[in-house]
């Protein structure tokens, strides 16, 4: 499904990747007529799909709890196969099918014959042609014609979606043919404006769609189109990524020898399968999916062969086609290139129990600051207890140092200028106040003694810089963003006492006033003001890997905004609302959580002993979060 490619990306076709095309043939079967009358009679509760659309027995197996339909692409046929690995049905007179795919109700299945830049759908029970979209081997770009087409899916709506690789678009198309919506067009990694080839296009439950780009990139595009994240791919070739329910993604590597991997939201690897040779080493693998009894299925193309594997013993546990031979007899397959599954377990005829919704975060007022605030900067402290400093008290620059619990903050210095939009982080035992300033932008580091409260100037940032972001992680404090008096910075800065700041990572534009908070070793940066307006992006810092990935979207572009980590959990406060939005950083989902008792802009934010505890942001309150 994938080799024409690698001549569009890199301009020379992989070979024996074209296959021959064979004369149109009618649809045949090989299976025998359908019993309607018995599918009739023993259509109840616990009647499967499988017996509904063809009525097929039950299945009994573990390994594969249903029927397998395989697109045999140089075989130019379609195969449904049962666990027992005998052919239940088959359509011929294909096209070199490159994948195949139910439609909803099973009672089609789409496939896209790439190499011959058409569509074709089948009928389940007559195996016959019921619609089709493009012109027989010839490619373009204009209505009625793609271009190598991948992944044609049909969609609830009744819309198909496709993948038009070399026209570097996604396409939705109506029944009649008449071309609904185009996403995409310029061949260029700039998701949703263009793709870098884009082979993939798997459809998800919220209406939106996740890309693969066989240039190095994974998208995740809501369903108005809009970019919620994208991540680049840690395998060469990407094929066909699938996101799995715990946000990770599932996603084949079409080489040789070839890789199936799981990965996180920043792109790195937490499972993979193939090896240099040996039963699993794969050969171009072009899909990869989960079923669901967990084990994890997939056509290894160039292998002529389709694998069940178990993630837990990384064993293959089932296998269709002999390995490395390609056959068209009974048991062999020629270039499998697509895969979908026929339920065939009987299903409970109760229902089972709903799952509990999400509570959402309480929102409790826990103590006051001496004087309404904004743009102060706060940090957590061992003991129970928070350090705020500075910030905008009566419309002026402050020297407040107030120490205490949420619920009794109280004045115990001043710091040696008053300041405005710093950041503050814990850096052993001692906490550090990073630039802000009054009338302009400070250079200023200042170091505060959280047991008692007093502050000293202890160095400098090299260059001015307010409006940023800071966070502690393993000990080190790391600065992002900000404004240096005369432009947005973009740097991630790591902060080492006695030594000038050094760059980790950059941000794909300059920001100031983001949230900014740490989980682990990541980094994660929402909102904030760029140079354009205020920013809808959801980054993450890796800072092992010094990789900045975009994960999401918030709702709306928010800026002056604060970010902290409730267990496993973001929450965003600020920007001028009273919401309080909840980031999910493995899936990038974006929720309502809660609501404050008013807007806030310009608020701090910290996390402590399981709770948030919001300062500040125009009022004298302190919130807390849980």
């Amino acid at each position: 499904m994938r080799a024409a490619l690698a001549a569009f990306v890199v301009a020379v076709l992989a070979a024996g990747c074209s296959g021959a095309r064979h004369p149109h043939e009618s649809v045949t079967a090989s299976t025998k007529p359908l019993h309607r009358a018995h599918i009739r009679s023993v259509r109840h509760a616990r009647e499967t799909v499988a017996q509904q659309v063809l009525g097929l027995p039950p299945v009994s197996s573990r390994v594969v709890p249903g029927y397998v339909l395989i697109a045999d692409r140089d075989n130019n046929r379609a195969l449904i196969v049962s666990p027992s690995k005998h052919v239940v049905w088959q359509a011929t007179g294909l096209r070199g099918p490159d994948d195949a795919f139910f439609t909803p109700g099973y009672r089609s299945v789409i496939t896209n014959e790439e190499f011959n830049d058409t569509l074709t759908e089948l009928a389940l029970r007559t195996r016959r042609p019921i619609w089709r979209y493009g012109h027989a081997g010839i490619a373009g770009s204009s209505p009625g014609y793609l271009n190598t087409p991948d992944d044609a899916y049909r969609l609830p709506s009744g819309l198909t979606v496709v993948a038009d690789i070399r026209n570097c678009r996604i396409v939705y198309l109506r029944h009649q043919g008449v071309v609904a919506r185009v996403i995409g067009g310029s061949c260029a990694h700039d998701p949703p404006r263009g793709f870098s080839s884009p082979n993939g296009d798997t459809p998800l439950p919220d209406g939106g769609l996740l890309v693969t780009e066989i240039g190095g990139w994974i998208d995740r595009l809501a369903p108005d189109g809009r970019l919620m994240w994208s991540i680049r791919s840690p395998v060469a070739y990407p094929s066909d990524a699938q996101l799995l329910a715990d946000g990770r993604v599932l996603l084949a590597s079409f080489t040789v020898p070839g890789k199936i991997v799981i990965v996180d939201r920043r792109g790195r690897v937490d499972w993979s399968f193939g090896a240099q040779s040996g039963p699993n080493r794969l050969a171009k693998p072009s899909l990869a999916v989960r079923w669901p009894n967990g084990l994890i299925a997939a056509n290894d193309d160039y292998n002529h062969r389709v694998i069940v594997i178990d993630p837990r013993t990384k064993r293959i546990v089932w296998q269709y086609g002999h390995t490395g031979i390609a056959g068209r007899r009974p048991g062999y397959l020629d270039k499998p290139d697509g895969i979908d599954f026929l339920p065939g377990f009987a299903a409970s005829p109760t229902r089972p129990p709903a799952q509990p919704t999400a509570p959402k975060l309480t929102v409790r007022r826990v103590g006051s600051l001496p004087q309404p605030a904004s743009r102060l900067a706060a940090v957590a402290l061992p003991g129970g207890r928070i350090l705020a400093l500075g910030g905008l008290v009566a419309g002026s620059s402050s020297t407040q140092v107030l120490l205490g619990s949420p619920a009794h903050l109280r004045s115990v210095g001043r710091l040696p200028v008053a300041t405005h939009d710093a950041a503050a982080a814990l850096v052993g035992r001692a906490a550090y106040l990073f630039g802000g300033g009054e009338a302009t932008s400070s250079p200023a580091v200042v170091r505060i003694d959280p047991a008692s409260g007093s502050a000293r100037q202890a160095g400098t940032l090299g260059e001015p810089l307010s409006d940023l972001g800071a966070v502690s992680v393993g000990g080190t404090a790391y600065l992002v963003g900000g404004y240096t008096g005369s432009r947005y910075a973009t740097a991630v800065l790591r902060f080492r006492h006695g030594r000038p700041p050094t760059v980790v990572a950059r941000l794909p534009a300059g920001l100031r006033y983001a949230g900014v908070a740490a989980l682990g070793d990541t980094i994660y940066v929402a909102g904030g003001l760029t140079t354009t307006g205020p920013s809808r992006a959801i980054y993450a810092v890796d800072l092992a890997r010094r990789t900045v990935t975009r994960i999401g979207t918030l709702p709306a572009p928010l800026a002056h905004v604060a970010l902290a980590a409730l267990g496993p959990r973001l929450v965003l406060v600020g920007g001028g609302s009273a919401r309080v939005l909840e980031i999910d950083p493995n899936s990038g989902r974006v929720t309502t959580a809660g609501s404050l008792p008013t807007a806030l802009a310009d608020p701090a934010a910290v996390a402590l002993n399981g709770r948030v505890y919001v300062l500040g942001g125009g009022t004298n309150a302190v919130y807390e979060l849980g």
